[in-house]
C-alpha cells in the first residue's frame, strides 16, 4: 500500500501536518511519497501532474491533496485512461475547481479551474471511496467549495469548525487517521 500527498501552494512536504503524516505511513507499513512539488508559489498543472505520475498510482495507492494538491488530484484522475484506479483520495481543504471560486481572483491559474469545475462522473471511475475534510472557518478557500466537492464525489465528508485552512497551526489530522485505516 502507498500514501500519495501533493501539499497545496505556497508550501512543502517538510511544512505543516505533512511530516506527521508520512511519519505515521511509514510506522504503519505504507510506503509514503510526498513529493516537493515544483514552483510551488505560481504553481503549473502539467509540472503537479507530472509529480503524480511520478509516483506511479495504481489500484493500491490512497491519493492525500491539501488546497491546490487536492485540485491536482482531481485533474490528475480527469485526464486518465479507464482502466486507471486508485484505492482512496482524501481532499483537505480543496478548492471547487471553479473560477469562480478562487481564492484570489487575480493569481494565476494554469490548469487548476475552469468555468464548470471537475467532470464528477469521470473523476468517481477511477476511485471507489472518497472523503473530503474542511473547516468552516477557511479563510483561503470556502466551505461551500468542500459541500461542493463531496456533493459531487459521493464522498464521506468531514466538517469542522475550527481547523481553518489546515495550515501551519494544524501539526496533525487523527480524523483522517481513522478514514485511512479502516
Amino acid at each position: 500500500m502507498k500514501i500519495v500527498l501533493l501539499h497545496g501552494k505556497d508550501t512543502n512536504p517538510a511544512e505543516k501536518w505533512y511530516p506527521w503524516l508520512g511519519t505515521w505511513a511509514k510506522n504503519n507499513g505504507y510506503e509514503f511519497f510526498a513529493p516537493a512539488l515544483p514552483n510551488s508559489t505560481d504553481p503549473n498543472m502539467a509540472e503537479w501532474l507530472a509529480e503524480i505520475d511520478r509516483a506511479q498510482p495504481d489500484e493500491e495507492t490512497i491519493l492525500i491533496g491539501h488546497s491546490r494538491g487536492g485540485v491536482a488530484v482531481l485533474r490528475w484522475l480527469e485526464k486518465q485512461a479507464p482502466d486507471k484506479k486508485v484505492k482512496q483520495v482524501i481532499l483537505v481543504a480543496t478548492n471547487s475547481g471553479r473560477l469562480a471560486d478562487k481564492a484570489i481572483a487575480k493569481e494565476s491559474n494554469y490548469g487548476f479551474y475552469t468555468e464548470t469545475g471537475y467532470d464528477f462522473a469521470k473523476i468517481k471511475t477511477h476511485c471507489p471511496n472518497f472523503l473530503v475534510l474542511h473547516s468552516t472557518n477557511d479563510p483561503w478557500v470556502p466551505f461551500s467549495a468542500g459541500e461542493f466537492n463531496a456533493a459531487g464525489l459521493a464522498a464521506k465528508f468531514m466538517k469542522f469548525t475550527d481547523r481553518r485552512h489546515f495550515g501551519h497551526d494544524t501539526k496533525e489530522i487523527p480524523e483522517m487517521i481513522s478514514e485511512i485505516a479502516k
